[in-house]
Formats: C-alpha cells, sequence, structure tokens
C-alpha cells in the first residue's frame, strides 16, 4: 500500500473514531443520571446501527408499563373485541391526566396512554388469552398475575407490577411485527400500527411510538422503592423506503425531587427523539 493510501485509510478510521466518540459523548449526556438504554435497527439491512446498552442494561427486565398497550392493541384487534371504529365511554370521573376524562378511541387511548381503556381491554379479553398470546408473542416474563396477594393481574399486571420485560425482547417482539411474523391477523397489525402513529422526525420521518412510565420495585420493601421512575419508548421509523425499529428505557439512579413532577415515558421519548433526529438528520 502506498504511502497515500495509507494515510488515507488513517484520516478515515480517525474520522469514525471521532464520530462514534461524538455519539457515545451525546448518550452520556442524554442518560445522565439515569440508567438506560437505547437500541436502533435498520429492519431493512438487518443491522443494529446504534446501540447504549451500559452494564448489560438492555437486557434488564423492568415493568412493562403502558407499553403493554402495543401488543395489547394487537390481542385486542385480532380477537375482535375492538374495531376500528370502537368507541369506549368515559363513566365522568375526573383525571388529572391530560386527554382521559372524555369518551375514547383506540387512536386515543394509545396517545393519551388511558389506563381505563385498558383496564375494560384485558378483563374483556380474559387471562386464558392473554396468557396465550403472551407465550406466543414471546413477552418478557408473560407474568400476568399483577400486585402479590391483590389477584388484579387483569387490570394491573403491567403497571409497575409483575409483567417485565428487557429492552432486547421489546425489540424482538418489533421486530417480528415489522416482519409480519406475530401469530396474529395481518389487519391487526395495520390497525395497531395506525393507532401509535407519532408524527415526523424534523426531517421528514414518519414515527410510530409508545411511551410507558412507572416506579421502580414500587411493591417491594426499601427505603427508595417506588420513588424512582421508569421510562419507556419503543416504536418505529420509516423513512427513505427503509423502516428502523428503536427503543429506549430509563429509571432514576436517584429519587428525583419533589418538585420534579415528570414521569419516566416522556423523559424516555425526549431522550429518543434527540437521537433519532441526531442519527436520521444526514439521512
Amino acid at each position: 500500500m502506498s504511502v497515500k493510501n495509507r494515510l488515507l485509510v488513517i484520516a478515515v478510521m480517525l474520522s469514525a473514531m471521532g464520530s462514534a466518540q461524538a455519539f457515545d459523548a451525546d448518550y452520556q449526556k442524554l442518560f445522565k443520571g439515569y440508567d438506560g438504554c437505547f437500541m436502533l435497527y435498520d429492519n431493512s439491512s438487518k443491522k443494529m446501527v446504534a446501540e447504549y446498552n451500559p452494564d448489560q442494561r438492555c437486557a434488564e427486565r423492568i415493568p412493562a408499563n403502558s407499553t403493554f398497550k402495543f401488543p395489547l392493541a394487537l390481542m385486542a384487534f385480532d380477537d375482535g373485541i375492538m374495531k376500528k371504529d370502537s368507541v369506549y365511554k368515559w363513566d365522568g370521573k375526573p383525571y388529572d391526566l391530560p386527554g382521559w376524562s372524555q369518551d375514547q378511541t383506540p387512536a386515543s387511548w394509545e396517545k393519551y396512554s388511558v389506563v381505563w381503556v385498558s383496564q375494560q381491554i384485558a378483563p374483556e379479553l380474559g387471562l386464558a388469552k392473554i396468557k396465550k398470546y403472551l407465550a406466543q408473542f414471546n413477552y418478557g416474563n408473560q407474568d400476568f398475575t399483577g400486585d402479590p396477594g391483590k389477584n388484579n393481574g387483569l387490570t394491573n399486571a403491567w403497571l409497575s407490577s409483575s409483567l417485565k420485560i428487557s429492552a432486547k425482547e421489546q425489540m424482538s417482539l418489533l421486530q417480528r411485527f415489522a416482519n409480519r411474523s406475530l401469530p396474529v391477523s395481518n389487519a391487526a397489525m395495520l390497525e395497531t400500527k395506525k393507532i401509535i402513529y407519532a408524527g415526523q422526525l424534523d426531517q421528514g420521518a414518519d414515527y410510530y411510538g409508545k411511551t410507558g412510565s412507572g416506579w421502580k420495585n414500587r411493591n417491594d420493601n426499601g427505603k427508595n422503592n417506588g420513588k424512582m421512575r421508569d421510562g419507556w419508548y419503543i416504536g418505529m421509523v420509516e423513512n427513505a423506503g427503509k423502516e428502523y425499529l428503536f427503543v429506549s428505557n430509563i429509571t432514576d439512579k436517584t429519587q428525583p425531587e419533589a418538585s420534579n413532577k415528570q414521569m419516566g415515558g416522556p423523559i424516555a421519548k425526549e431522550i429518543s427523539l434527540k437521537l433519532l433526529n441526531g442519527y436520521f438528520s444526514d439521512k
């Protein structure tokens, strides 16, 4: 190899190293104060194109929280108990959370992450069907028992409770969804995708996503248990004819200040969108 070519190779390697270091620095800054992970997978080329996985965080199971609304929608559409024009009537009970105090459609259920709708759908499906779907989806620990001693799995299993899943397992579910290899109807997958549409990235790519918010070790004994936030954001990006899948999660390293009312899901979403906008800025 000539001296000129050697210098060219070295320059390319240094440039690549600099880019990787800059991206690593972004991870460190964005996830400061949190245990967390991020994965971005190019489903067209079948390659992981970005990953932040300190201490194998992406393999750690944490409660599914409202990301469970994604597989729950698949179950409900597939079973036929939810239609694209279904309406879930509000019972008049006032809620502090935006969008909850009104009748709900499948899309508004996902958009506003309305727990009371999930708590109608899950019991209507029933435990036997849910457990069958969980097994077919290979969904985390598949534990739908709920809070210890309360027999409330059908209304609470996913809410900082027994149903736990890792980021890697979330990614596996998204891959099977994108590849149409889940054991549900094509119509169920199509309608589920429609109701998790979230908007466009800064450069115009469409993205789909679902947040999840909860509290670490809410049902365990311990000084800080139930006081540190868990957060999820999972979904897909469609850009230039290619499909990408992403998963991120966070858990507070220390208890947040009492004045900090932000939930974990929006935090994970904010981090994810910064990373996605950065990655796709020149795509």
